[in-house]
């Protein structure tokens, strides 16, 4: 008889995890970035963090609220092999961010939340604390656009 294997933390939707039971399910160098990602954006003004479910596509997520905001400001999310951060964007963010210095991969992420996409969510692989701060800039243009 196959023994039963409980699911995920990440995945069990009826249970909802803890931030540190969060970080333990990534590995290597996505630690620092994931330990990063939270004290940069957690020290941005008014932003505080909450677990939250997101289905089937993101299953558990570290999201930012922020006070200025309905949504989130970004979230983490916690695949155990691809760490990611994702920002729900408006068209009229995008079009006044400037992406001239912005990296090629980060400007590739924004393309996401444009059409002909069907999703105003941009999409980050952030596997270090460097490509975590490549993407930073982007998470400070949106806090700072919305609270104006």
């Amino acid at each position: 008889m196959a023994k039963y294997a409980p699911p995920s933390i990440w995945t069990d939707e009826f249970n909802t995890p803890s931030i540190e039971s969060l970080r333990k399910l990534v590995i290597n160098d996505a630690k620092k970035s994931f330990d990063k990602s939270i004290s940069k954006i957690v020290g941005l003004e008014n932003v505080t963090t909450d677990v939250k479910w997101y289905g089937e596509c993101w299953y558990w997520t570290v999201a930012f609220m922020s006070d200025f905001l309905e949504e989130p400001l970004a979230i983490l999310v916690p695949a155990e092999e691809n760490l990611q951060i994702a920002a729900p964007l408006t068209h009229d963010f995008i079009e006044q961010l400037s992406t001239r210095r912005l990296k090629r991969f980060v400007r590739d992420g924004l393309e996401l939340a444009l059409p002909p996409h069907r999703t105003n969510w941009a999409v980050w692989s952030i596997p270090t604390p460097a490509a975590f701060e490549d993407v930073l800039p982007v998470i400070k243009s949106k806090q700072k656009y919305y609270e104006a």
